[in-house]
This record gives structure tokens, C-alpha cells and sequence, in this order.
């Protein structure tokens, strides 16, 4: 017999499902152990007996509904669950039936492809400690410019984007988006690649700039959205995207028209730790100020993309993973190659050799030394 609590995996499990719909089970990595989960996962799939605080009957019933195959294979809750879930979180349930119940959960595969964008995207943000849960955030308004968000990090996930607005128009339609992430002082728009080449539409994603930029001017005291997030499983992921980029030349698909800034953020344990960094409050400044010379920097005034000049060195500080920057730094940077370096984390040193080339130089500093001087502290991103 099962005692489902609120501090329980099971509970955590249920919550998440409530509000991402259903979880792709080749990424359980992002909820902490994946062996704990797939365990927890399977056991839940077969009939249970369960208790629950405070209710005295208990019942028996299957929990989860596993789905698909290979990389489309699903977790999402079974009638059994959605019954328990009105038991143990009221407000869950209702925000589920709002929004899943009717849902063809079988239906075809971009829309399953999204709903995994989704999930993983909020299941990597709330790894990193940030509310990602939409009955638990303040809900989003554009009536009038006043302080909604938290003053912590928090993650809006694209369901919650849609309708914001006096009228009933979708306007995330076209767009790979799968949500906002405010932090104290600015907004990314969130996107998720996962394991493939994103297919960026520009104008669908140039809507939304505009659309979440209006969100956060009038919510979050944040004038404009310059900056994305774009998660991969890994960096191979953001090496195909920049030369893609090289090789397309087309305005109407180059992020690098949609946003100044784009922070690839792998889906994994170390991602977790960068997303951190981003959104610490002033974090691009405090970052330089701790690599740099305040008499080195550039401050924006090069003749090309480079943070610091030091012995005749230029320098470029790869640290925040802003592939449009770096984009931009190796296009300024031709014909000088040995008078550059880069300076990035050891798990950024293979993609950064191969995106520069052989001449510029590369220069690593340790994750636990930014975060010492950068991060607030928080628990460890593998536990």
C-alpha cells in the first residue's frame, strides 16, 4: 500500500502531470535518479492499493498510463489518478480537467512532440528550483503596468502565454515556443530543440517577441525581451544550429533576427547549473567584472563581438553559452584568429574547438568557481 503525502515522489509526479499533460520517459533524467523514476513509474502503472491523509477509504487502482514507443513512449495519468488527484491537490485536478481531459492523448506526433517540449523544459526549470506550476504563480494580466511576477525566478509554460490579452486570439499559433522564464530583471522566451535541428518560423516567432515583450512590460517591469533560451540535449545540438545558420542565409528562419541573445542550455545536470547563472539578477555584469580588468573591457565599444583586450589578446567570454554572440565573435574575429581566445567551461571546450577552429585559443574556468562568487546557494542539480 501506497501512502501518497505532499513531499512524496508520487505526489510531485501527480502535480507535474497536472499542468504538462504527460512526460516523455527517455527524459526522466530531469526529475533527479532515472532509474528511481522509472521504477516508481512502472509500479505506479499497475494496480495499487493507496491511502490517502486524512480520507478514510482506500483505494485500489492503477495510477499511470503508459503510452507509445521508443522515444514517444508517455506517462500520463489514468482515470484511477485524476480521481486521486482531486483528492490530494483540488486545485491540480481542476487545472487538468480545464485543460487535458478532453484531450485525444493518442493523437498524432507533433502534437505529442510538443507536449515532451513542453514537459522538459518545465522539468529542467523546476530541477533548477523555479516554480514552474501555473495554479501556483500569479496569473498574468494586461489591464494595467503593475508588479505580477515573483521576485524569484518563475517559469510561465506556453499554455499560460496564449490567450493573455482582452481578446481570444492564440497568439503563441506557429511558434516552437514552450514558455517564459522571468527573473529579476528581464525574460527569456523559452524553446526546446530536444534532440533535433529546430524549425524556427520567423514570423510566427517574431509575433511572439513582440507578444511576450508586451507580457512582461506590463507583469514584470522588464521593457523588452531580447533573450532566449534554447535547450538540446546536448551540444551537438547547438553546433548543427550555427551552421545551419552559416549554410541557410534566409532572414525569415535566422533566430539571429528574432533575438539579440540566444543561451543554449543543455538538458542535462549542467544545464541546470547554467540556467542558474542566467537568472541571477545583474548576472552578465557580475560575470565580466569577476573575469576581467574593468581597464581590459570593451564595454560594448569593439570593433567586433569581444569582452576584453589583455595583452594584445581579444577576448570573448563564452560562459553564458550565447551562441548568436558567439556567432557574431568568429564573423568579427576572421583573419585574426590568433590574436582571439575564448574562455568557456570544460563542457563547452569540444564545441567551442570545433565552432572557432584550430587558431583561437581556448581558455576554462570551473563551474564551482562562478557559482561561488555568482549563484545563491541551492541544492545540488544531480541529487
Amino acid at each position: 500500500m501506497t501512502t501518497i503525502k505532499q513531499d512524496s515522489h508520487v505526489y510531485r509526479l501527480l502535480t507535474f502531470l497536472s499542468y504538462v499533460g504527460e512526460y516523455p520517459l527517455c527524459s526522466l533524467q530531469l526529475f533527479g535518479s532515472k532509474e528511481v523514476w522509472r521504477k516508481l513509474i512502472h509500479k505506479h502503472s499497475q494496480r495499487q492499493e493507496y491511502r490517502i491523509p486524512g480520507h478514510a477509504d482506500k483505494i485500489t487502482c492503477r495510477l499511470l498510463l503508459i503510452t507509445g514507443k521508443g522515444k514517444s513512449k508517455s506517462v500520463r495519468l489514468s482515470k484511477g489518478g485524476q480521481n486521486i488527484l482531486e483528492l490530494v491537490n483540488p486545485n491540480a485536478a481542476l487545472y487538468y480537467t480545464q485543460n487535458y481531459l478532453r484531450h485525444n492523448h493518442a493523437g498524432e506526433a507533433k502534437r505529442l512532440d510538443r507536449f515532451h517540449r513542453v514537459a522538459e523544459s518545465a522539468a529542467l526549470i523546476s530541477l533548477a528550483g523555479f516554480e514552474t506550476c501555473p495554479y501556483r504563480l500569479p496569473q498574468l494580466q494586461m489591464v494595467t503596468i503593475r508588479k505580477i511576477v515573483t521576485d524569484a525566478p518563475s517559469f510561465y509554460i506556453s499554455k499560460e502565454l496564449k490567450y493573455v490579452g482582452d481578446d481570444d486570439v492564440n497568439k503563441t499559433s506557429f511558434s516552437r515556443i514552450t514558455g517564459a522564464l522571468f527573473y529579476p530583471g528581464g525574460c527569456y522566451a523559452v524553446y526546446n530543440s530536444r534532440d533535433y535541428l529546430m524549425n524556427w518560423n520567423g514570423r510566427g516567432e517574431a509575433k511572439v517577441r513582440l507578444h511576450l515583450t508586451e507580457i512582461a512590460r506590463m507583469n514584470a517591469d522588464v521593457d523588452d525581451v531580447q533573450s532566449a533560451i534554447l535547450l538540446g540535449t546536448g551540444y551537438e545540438i547547438a553546433e548543427i544550429t550555427l551552421r545551419t545558420l552559416w549554410k541557410t542565409k534566409r532572414a525569415e528562419t535566422e533566430f539571429t533576427v528574432i533575438y539579440d541573445h540566444l543561451h543554449f542550455i543543455p538538458l542535462n545536470g549542467f544545464g541546470v547549473r547554467l540556467l542558474k547563472i542566467l537568472a541571477t539578477p545583474d548576472w552578465n555584469e557580475t560575470l565580466l567584472d569577476l573575469l576581467f580588468d574593468p581597464n581590459d573591457r570593451s564595454y560594448g565599444t569593439g570593433v567586433f563581438e569581444y569582452d576584453a583586450r589583455e595583452n594584445g589578446i581579444y577576448l570573448f567570454s563564452f560562459l553564458d553559452s550565447d551562441i548568436t554572440r558567439l556567432n557574431h565573435f568568429i564573423d568579427g574575429a576572421k583573419g585574426i584568429e590568433r590574436e582571439t581566445a575564448v574562455i568557456c567551461f570544460p563542457e563547452q571546450a569540444a564545441f567551442v574547438r570545433n565552432i572557432v577552429g584550430p587558431k583561437v585559443g581556448i581558455k576554462t574556468v570551473t563551474m564551482e568557481m562562478i557559482e561561488d562568487a555568482l549563484c545563491p546557494k541551492g541544492g545540488d542539480a544531480d541529487e
